[in-house]
């Protein structure tokens, strides 16, 4: 039996580029967010699951930079989060990447902080599966990979005794080159514990941190047969290879590589 994808509904609010879409975490509800190259961050709701052809603008938000990504953190026990990252090539206009979040009171989306210590073109981003964590982890692609922890510390009251505004304490834990190129994608495991990223040198890397918070590769992923400088350090005897280092075989060759879409 074929099936056929059927157009369901248009959302034409945008007047430039999109360049990111993002349904959010399940217990949200049916909900996407959509970032522009215009800044504008949109934030649309499916009232009626079953009735996915009606769609209503909930939210605007201005990021005043030109957007590239976006991601939604997936925790249960914190407010809705939202991660935007620019890839506008101006070195003098401050943080690539800016995290917002909803605040029930006020019903409006807040930007809590703007990530300083990256100021080259981002290419994506993505916050870590939070299974239990007091604190959220941010994956950012760029000129290199950067990994960002964000501790809640409390929120500030800004009107009356509402409280508006959080509070965290931000820490970068880790940035490698060993893409020694620009990195294009990152990506989380389940459990949010090993990350991929993905660069111009052909390869997947797989990051994890050991039981001190040090995070190091352990294992690459090659698109063709060369062999890394990283990948010597791999011992065909698995009990020499680095804790939950893997070993993977290319089973097929890529062809026209150069037409991988990057973004």
């Amino acid at each position: 039996v074929k099936s056929n994808w059927i157009k369901k509904s248009i959302l034409v609010d945008s007047r430039t580029a999109v360049t990111d879409v993002k349904f959010a975490p399940k217990h949200l509800g049916l909900q996407l967010a959509i970032c522009c190259s215009d800044g504008m961050v949109r934030i649309y709701e499916c009232p009626d699951v079953m009735n996915i052809s009606q769609w209503s603008l909930q939210h605007d938000i201005q990021t005043k930079f030109k957007c590239s990504c976006l991601s939604w953190n997936s925790s249960r026990m914190h407010p809705p989060m939202i991660a935007v990252g620019s890839d506008d090539n101006n070195p003098s206009g401050g943080g690539k990447c800016q995290v917002f979040e909803y605040n029930d009171s006020t019903r409006k989306w807040t930007k809590v902080e703007t990530i300083v210590a990256v100021t080259d073109p981002v290419h994506d981003v993505a916050f870590a599966p939070n299974l239990g964590r007091s604190y959220h982890l941010l994956a950012i692609a760029s000129k290199e990979l950067k990994i960002i922890s964000l501790t809640p510390l409390g929120r500030d009251s800004v009107i009356g005794n509402q409280s508006v505004v959080s509070r965290f304490e931000m820490k970068q834990v880790a940035s490698f080159t060993d893409h020694e190129s620009p990195v294009w994608r990152v990506s989380w495991n389940v459990t949010g514990t090993v990350l991929s990223s993905s660069g111009d040198d052909g390869c997947v890397r797989l990051w994890k941190a050991n039981y001190l918070g040090r995070w190091k590769g352990i294992s690459i992923l090659k698109g063709d047969a060369s062999q890394t400088r990283q990948d010597r350090n791999f011992s065909a005897n698995p009990s020499q290879n680095p804790a939950g280092a893997v070993r993977y075989i290319q089973q097929a060759p890529v062809h026209n590589a150069s037409h991988l879409v990057r973004h």
